[in-house]
């Protein structure tokens, strides 16, 4: 049995753990990128830098794992799939919804969590280029167009919930108009004729908050623009918003909120200060999260497909790797009338 002291640099790997590139790059004495470049060949590297390495790999018993493999060598299987907020429960919905569809096909799908934040969208695209990946479906909220239109010059790209930012980019949304619109009208045909609206958009698509001015404009409600608080699209900023806009518009009988989180955290603060939902203060959502139907009251909202949506999206992704053009799906949503409005 050998000795764990004989190990080239005098380290041996715990039995449990699987060893990696870069404990094979320490023991060497080289980088991670003289490693790759051993295992795969490369002249850039010296006949004794390249022995030395493979001795190690050889000695650590470094196996790089199916999926590394794949990430470099398998570009048609794998597929990125990039989401601005993990933790929103509309997510995981689509993803299934994506995952699915892919699996159907024999593809790979890797998840991008992002946050929203710019610089986190952009180091996805990059890592995605260069990971090989066939293509792209990206829920992108702060990436600005030319970056897109540039990474849909680089491999097949399907922008969700956004408008398409040029050819060549494909683009799968909800028609928000439609939906924002028969959740508003359905507010006054219930009675309100003052209404507030939580907006939570963090992109650069803002057709919920634009649809819901356009209906207030049109029914001739004073000052439209002055009724809208916007925040992240979180329960706890739903509670904020909701007390400020109720501050600054005690009127305010009616509440469209731009996702079922807003909504759901200005019923909380409602109740806390007192309102009666719907009885004082009607509040709708948007999305049709599974909660939505399990809130006291449940939540009048407006459902969007979210396995379709997920579903779709890979479809026109995958069109693409055949060689077709660029499509644009609209998805139509419904309102689902509960007990908060």
């Amino acid at each position: 049995m050998g000795d764990a002291s004989g190990t080239a640099g005098g380290w041996a790997p715990h039995p449990s753990v699987r060893v990696t590139i870069d404990d094979v790059a320490r023991v060497a004495g080289v980088s991670r990128q003289t490693v790759s470049r051993a295992m795969n060949g490369k002249s850039e590297i010296s006949a004794a830098t390249r022995h030395r390495v493979l001795a190690t790999i050889e000695e650590l018993d470094y196996r790089p794992s199916a999926f590394a493999r794949g990430m470099r060598t398998q570009r048609a299987g794998t597929l990125a799939l990039i989401l601005s907020d993990i933790a929103n429960p509309f997510f995981p919905a689509v993803a299934r919804g994506v995952f699915d569809a892919a699996a159907g096909r024999g593809l790979a799908v890797v998840v991008h969590n992002t946050d929203a934040d710019a610089d986190a969208e952009r180091e996805a695209t990059r890592a995605i280029v260069d990971s090989g990946a066939a293509g792209a479906i990206g829920f992108f909220e702060a990436l600005d167009d030319e970056s897109l239109v540039a990474l849909g010059r680089r491999l097949p790209l399907v922008v969700a919930d956004r408008r398409a930012p040029g050819e060549g980019v494909a683009s799968v949304i909800s028609d928000f108009a439609a939906g924002t619109r028969a959740a508003v009208e359905h507010l006054y045909e219930g009675g309100h004729t003052r209404l507030g609206m939580l907006d939570g958009a963090v992109g650069v698509d803002p057709v919920r908050r634009q649809t819901f001015l356009a209906v207030l404009a049109q029914r001739g409600h004073p000052q439209p623009a002055d009724h809208v608080v916007s925040g992240p699209p979180t329960v706890t900023a739903g509670s904020a918003a909701v007390r400020e806009l109720l501050a600054r518009h005690p009127e305010v009988t009616a509440v469209f909120a731009f996702n079922d989180l807003l909504a759901i955290g200005a019923v909380r603060a409602l109740r806390e200060a007192g309102r009666r939902v719907p009885d004082d203060v009607a509040v709708v959502g948007y999305d049709d999260i599974t909660m939505a139907a399990l809130l006291d009251p449940p939540l009048t909202t407006v459902h969007t497909d979210k396995y379709e949506l997920g579903r779709t999206l890979l479809e026109v992704l995958a069109r693409r790797l055949d060689g077709h053009t660029a499509e644009h799906r609209l998805l139509s949503p419904r309102l689902v009338v509960r007990g908060s409005g």
